[in-house]
């Protein structure tokens, strides 16, 4: 399966988007936006949480279990040494 996946500025609050199919848009491209502003761990923790969303069953799991998730997994990560290099 295929995601566009795009570091880009993104307005308001959000630190990041996922777009899924749906109902209304059975045809819509799975789709990541993340704030190119994050940095560090917010900006693994938001990676994680917006892939979260946009995987298989993805959409339908509770808002809460998604940020409690993703905010685990990036603390195991960062634990583990993850860092981003440019």
């Amino acid at each position: 399966m295929k995601w566009l996946f795009r570091f880009t500025r993104l307005r308001g609050l959000a630190a990041g988007w996922a777009y899924v199919p749906d109902a209304k848009n059975p045809k819509l491209a799975r789709k990541i936006l993340i704030d190119e502003r994050l940095r560090g761990r917010s900006k693994l923790e938001t990676i994680i949480h917006e892939c979260l969303h946009v995987c298989p069953g993805g959409p339908a799991v509770d808002e809460a279990h998604v940020t409690e998730s993703a905010r685990d997994i990036a603390r195991v990560l960062w634990a583990l040494g993850y860092r981003e290099t440019e």
